[in-house]
């Protein structure tokens, strides 16, 4: 099956390690003309934009509609300026509201709940001191912005001249949504799907209606199944190209975490006690921001394992520290 005739994709710069970002344009008449997602707030990225749409005929002021995906940087950045230049209302999981419509606050909030994490993580304090200032860095490509609607899971969205079903998939991140068009099969998969490289199940602070954080990666690996059951033609992603064949893709992705444990669990049989322990042994050499990433899969992974009864945690004094059942 080919792209809706009304859904256009334009690849945009971003300052990151993931590289471009693929937003999408449905402009089918009749329909409010809509944005899925807008990139990072930064001029190379706005400028791109601007040529994408004059491309087809559009200009920022055009725009109806935007639709975030999930609220990170390289999705939502621009969507403050756009909203402000065009009035479009911001369409977002209900759990992305308080990050966009907060966003100063809400990364005051990561960055005390990431501190926390990393010291009970055992991560040395000048490396800590590196990690926030490179997460402070990204602060810049983001402005708080207003949501006008939000979605949940089954909710329907018209686009492109098509109905498309939302389907939430935590697990890259909490607020995560994905769009399916069932007469097609296409899914607009955002960063649940991408086809060179595994989707990051970040560890986040616990979304809204919840006291404690969630499994990220146990999570993930569920909406992974979820969608490999389902009949998917091919996955529109946000990096890299096109998905056909989705079943193939997340078996991958299930047997790399599944590597992923035995590696962390050989770790632990080593000698390793902290979660820092196990990052060294598994991720050296890494950047302050790579670091960051490394720990939080690490902390996946260990989850799954305590989840599985395999490992169970001990605190020693504020740290965590892991104990190998005998298998």
């Amino acid at each position: 099956m080919t792209r809706p005739e009304h859904l256009h994709a334009i690849e945009l710069p971003t300052p990151f390690p993931v590289g471009p970002v693929t937003v999408y344009l449905g402009d089918a008449p009749g329909e409010p003309l809509t944005l899925v997602d807008t990139g990072p707030r930064s001029s190379r990225t706005r400028a791109a934009l601007d040529v994408g749409l004059a491309a087809l005929g559009y200009k920022v002021p055009d725009i109806d509609r935007i639709v975030v995906s999930h609220a990170h940087a390289d999705h939502f950045g621009l969507a403050a300026d756009l909203q402000a230049e065009s009035g479009a209302k911001v369409v977002t999981h209900v759990w992305n509201r308080d990050a966009l419509a907060g966003y100063r606050e809400d990364r005051e909030r990561r960055t005390e709940f990431y501190a926390q994490l990393l010291r009970r993580a055992a991560v040395p304090v000048e490396i800590l001191v590196t990690v926030y200032e490179a997460t402070r860095a990204v602060n810049q490509f983001a402005a708080p912005v207003d949501v006008n609607v939000t979605v949940d899971e089954g909710d329907e969205i018209s686009l492109a001249g098509c109905r498309w079903r939302v389907l939430h998939t935590p697990g890259h991140s909490a607020g995560l949504v994905c769009l399916y068009e069932p007469a097609s099969a296409m899914l607009l998969s955002s960063d649940h799907l991408l086809a060179d490289i595994s989707s990051n199940p970040v560890v986040e602070p616990p979304p809204p209606g919840h006291d404690e954080r969630l499994r990220s990666l146990a999570l993930y690996r569920d909406s992974l199944q979820r969608v490999a059951a389902m009949d998917i033609s091919r996955a529109l992603p946000s990096h890299g190209p096109v998905i056909h064949d989705v079943a193939g893709l997340v078996a991958e992705r299930m047997h790399f975490h599944e590597r992923r444990v035995a590696r962390v669990l050989d770790a632990l049989h080593a000698g390793a006690r902290t979660t820092w322990d196990v990052t060294l042994a598994l991720f050296p050499d890494k950047s302050p921001l790579d670091t960051f990433l490394a720990v939080s899969e690490v902390i996946g992974h260990l989850d799954l394992l305590e989840i599985d009864g395999r490992i169970a945690r001990q605190d020693a004094n504020g740290i965590d520290n892991w104990h190998v059942f005998d298998s």
